[in-house]
């Protein structure tokens, strides 16, 4: 509960003048939409725990005899992906704003659901800021840590997020990485490399076209190796982000930022879990006497259906 006047009061004064200041003089930096939602197939689900199986089948064909020799097994293997409840809560007192250049923001109406300030502070705020926390803090980045009762939780702590559900799968024998080692910082080098870790692909999933999530300067280091190797067009087309004679194609993602870990799956494979997802855009608004509470709340989880086919590289384990 902040709402941080101090400097403006300083250069402004500590009063409310009609100089037609409005909403149209109030700027903003750039924040990041939730870009890494699009890598997965979305399961509107109540369920806190998904479970599904995974079907394993031996071979059934065998020389021909007379006598009947069965030859057939499936072993079915569980899969479980996590759901998590996520919350935004805020309280302010718009007051704050009334002797001061923002005062513009308040209003005549002794309901302060009905000032400005309410409309500007939802969606100029907390919406965007909504959709930024889970790109930047809990898709990617987040381990579940459960909340101490009472006390506001960390950063990153909502959901398990992609690194970790990975890196587990990983330590657990259910994904192998295709190695990489360290990336290659020279461009055209670094696509020579992507191009032999995409051979290490098992083939059977060469022709299935997948997207490749990695960070936002992967993904340009791989477009200029892309121009200095083939050039601009290739075969009346440019190639762009897609690694030549394969169906991957990269995707710079916010929620990657600075690692060095990048992976595909067939998109039906990876699934978000989502309840009240709606929320994410809708924040109620409450008065106890001339403090406003906004809050909401939404449930989310992300992960895989077969972890086994899902290609990722070496790095970034922890």
């Amino acid at each position: 509960m902040a709402l941080e006047t101090a400097d403006i009061k300083a250069q402004f004064g500590a009063y409310y003048l009609n100089n037609g200041q409005n909403l149209a003089r109030l700027y903003e930096l750039l924040r990041r939409a939730t870009s890494t939602e699009a890598m997965f197939s979305p399961i509107n689900t109540d369920d806190t725990i998904w479970r599904a199986a995974k079907s394993l089948y031996t071979r059934v064909v065998q020389p021909f005899q007379k006598a009947f020799t069965p030859l057939a097994s499936v072993t079915f293997v569980p899969v479980e992906i996590k759901q998590f409840k996520i919350k935004v809560d805020a309280q302010e007192y718009p007051d704050d704003l009334e002797a001061s250049w923002l005062g513009f923001l308040d209003g005549e109406d002794i309901d302060r659901k009905a000032w400005p300030f309410v409309r500007w502070y939802t969606e100029q705020y907390l919406i965007p800021q909504i959709k930024q926390d889970i790109e930047l803090l809990e898709i990617y980045q987040g381990v579940r840590v459960e909340p101490v009762n009472g006390v506001a939780g960390a950063a990153g702590t909502s959901l398990d997020g992609l690194k970790k559900t990975i890196n587990s799968h990983i330590n657990a024998g259910r994904i192998t990485p295709i190695a990489t080692g360290a990336l290659e910082t020279e461009p055209l080098a670094f696509v020579d490399q992507m191009e032999e870790w995409a051979d290490g692909i098992d083939k059977a999933y060469w022709n299935i076209p997948m997207i490749l999530g990695a960070s936002e300067t992967v993904a340009r280091r791989f477009l200029r190796g892309q121009e200095r190797k083939y050039g601009k067009n290739t075969g009346g087309g440019a190639l762009g982000l897609t690694i030549n004679n394969t169906n991957i194609t990269l995707a710079g993602l916010p929620s990657h930022q600075n690692t060095d870990k990048f992976w595909c799956t067939p998109k039906a494979n990876a699934v978000m879990l989502r309840k009240r997802i709606q929320n994410q855009t809708k924040v109620q608004v409450e008065n106890v006497d001339r403090l406003l509470k906004f809050f909401t709340d939404f449930s989310m989880g992300i992960g895989f259906i077969i972890p086994e086919i899902v290609f990722t590289n070496d790095l970034d384990l922890v």
